[in-house]
């Protein structure tokens, strides 16, 4: 039985067929190219070439187009359109982003013009206005340098699951997703309607029900939580980020907000974290009451026992032969505690 593969490692693995085949083509042209380099056939006598020119690498992105657009999945072509009508993907995997990146990505822009097209598709509810597939980073940069129009690869005919699938893919080919980012994706396939059960979504996602259980649950975590994570992502995988969800429900944001940041501080180990979850969740042990024993004797021979314990409790027990003074006895305890002689 064949097994599954992720949507982006079947890219990953056609894209890099398509690359050598093209290699291989290339090659050859090459050999034929430069044997007639300077002379009008292969008789006439060669000249010194001209030095070799590298050639351009194309971004990750272009490859999976191409392997999508090949498969009959999408058509595209190439414009330039204003960021104002170019709407975020309400599925893209990536939902928290780097201040910093941002205003990296806008000098790198500033500097050498946008190298890439960003990947949209027409809106079907919103004519004349586009999804922004990818290329989230580029908008912000754009719109942080006061540019109006940003250049875009136009893709047709893409299904919401495509929204969802490519954005990811081509996220993770370029920079590691956070897991607040994968967690907030699979709840947007959920509050979209594309999955319904945790098995359809983990269908989709290509992992496990436990593992999308879990993730779905690092989507509750308090919010001053949630910006730990998100200002340090390296420090925080879904083992450790599922840890703070259970020890968020014990200790209230406050203390969950604070192991997090000692997550970051001290570079504690998933074990670690798991221990002081674990420690919390026994409590402390109360301490052993202390308890003493005292015999009771009438007449030489022991008719019974008082024992007391160090948290108040008191227990009498005695057997009396005489009715007489068993009476007595019981009388003088109902006396002390008020109770009713009849009762």
């Amino acid at each position: 039985m064949a097994t599954k593969k992720s949507f982006g490692s079947a890219l990953s693995g056609g894209a890099k067929q398509e690359i050598a085949k093209r290699a291989e083509l290339d090659s050859r042209f090459n050999n034929v190219t430069e044997a007639l380099e300077g002379r009008p056939n292969l008789l006439a006598p060669a000249v010194k070439p001209s030095p070799p020119v590298a050639p351009a690498v194309a971004a990750p992105e272009v490859f999976y187009v191409e392997q999508i657009v090949a498969a009959g999945k999408a058509s595209r072509h190439y414009t330039k359109l204003p960021i104002a009508v170019l709407d975020d993907n309400p599925l893209n995997s990536r939902t928290f982003y780097s201040e910093e990146k941002v205003r990296a990505r806008a000098t790198s822009i500033a500097a050498e013009t946008q190298l890439t097209p960003a990947l949209v598709t027409p809106n079907p509810t919103h004519p004349g206005r586009y999804i922004l597939i990818d290329g989230h980073y580029r908008k912000r940069a754009i719109r942080h340098l006061n540019q109006a129009d940003m250049d875009v690869c136009i893709l047709e005919n893409l299904t919401k699951v495509d929204f969802y699938r490519l954005a990811r893919t081509l996220n993770a080919e370029r920079e590691e997703e956070s897991v607040l980012d994968v967690a907030f994706g699979y709840q947007k396939l959920l509050d979209e309607g594309l999955a319904k059960t945790d098995e359809e979504l983990a269908a989709i996602v290509g992992e496990s029900r436990p593992k999308v259980n879990k993730m779905l649950a690092v989507v509750a975590l308090p919010k001053p939580v949630q910006d730990v994570i998100a200002q340090n992502p390296s420090a925080f995988g879904i083992s450790i980020a599922y840890e703070l969800t259970l020890y968020a429900k014990k200790v209230g944001e406050d203390k969950a907000a604070a192991l997090a940041e000692r997550v970051v501080a001290e570079e504690l180990p998933f074990n670690k974290v798991e221990a002081i979850r674990k420690a919390v969740e026994q409590g402390a042990k109360p301490a052993k009451a202390m308890s003493r024993q005292h015999k009771i004797r009438q007449g030489g021979a022991e008719v019974g026992t008082l024992k007391e314990w160090d948290s108040g409790r008191i227990v009498l027990d005695i057997k009396l032969d005489d009715p007489s003074k068993r009476d007595n006895h019981l009388a003088a305890l109902k006396r002390q505690f008020g109770l009713d002689e009849a009762a």
